[in-house]
């Protein structure tokens, strides 16, 4: 059951939550590195983590706290990270518009890297946190630990594993303290941004 602070996000909040995504994304090192210029980089975060978004609505389920401040994006069991049809209809193809050539470049050297690990240190069935994000105002109020519990919940439940890779090393810590292991620190050839891949194996329930 759903924390009285997160709910499931339904298709009407899609741009609340689509902004709140991109300001919790904006500033991070890969999305400096993918689009160095400020004035353009909101517009074309905003497009990416819509995506993932999207994606994760139609084939997921994501969640979302006070007023969309913070959300988390998942894929469940059996169901991967979204191939060409998938990308097609969630509007990923857009992105070397928004991006520009050289910065799609980047985040497709980024993705190449992420893609492996994840096949590399999940192949069993699990959740996999497409993204989690929240609002710089509302960071360090314990707003991404919130939104992780249901899912871990559930998955600790049903004995499913869950999966992630994230690009910030001080996220590492934050997801260890629910359970993540460290699996590897990944470099993507040519390109300074590291990826971590992050296991956390189900726990017993406790009666």
């Amino acid at each position: 059951m759903l924390t009285s602070e997160i709910q499931r996000l339904t298709r009407d909040q899609y741009r609340e939550a689509r902004e709140a995504l991109a300001q919790a994304f904006c500033e991070y090192d890969l999305m400096i590195y993918a689009m160095p210029d400020a004035r353009r980089r909101l517009a074309a975060v905003r497009l990416l983590y819509g995506a993932i978004l999207f994606d994760c609505l139609r084939w997921g389920e994501v969640h979302a706290a006070r007023d969309c401040a913070g959300v988390a994006c998942w894929l469940p069991p059996g169901r991967t990270p979204p191939g060409l049809w998938r990308q097609i209809r969630c509007g990923m193809l857009k992105l070397p518009m928004r991006f520009g050539h050289a910065g799609f470049r980047r985040l497709v050297a980024y993705d190449n890297v992420a893609r492996q690990l994840h096949h590399d240190y999940a192949p069993m069935p699990h959740w996999y946190l497409a993204s989690i994000g929240v609002e710089p105002q509302h960071q360090g109020e314990g707003i991404g630990s919130e939104l992780m519990q249901p899912i871990l919940r559930r998955a600790d439940a049903d004995g499913f594993a869950c999966y992630l890779e994230t690009q910030r090393e001080g996220n590492v810590r934050l997801y260890e303290r629910h359970g993540f292991d460290m699996l590897r620190r990944a470099e993507v050839p040519g390109h300074p941004i590291p990826v971590w891949a992050m296991l956390r194996r189900p726990r017993p329930v406790k009666l």
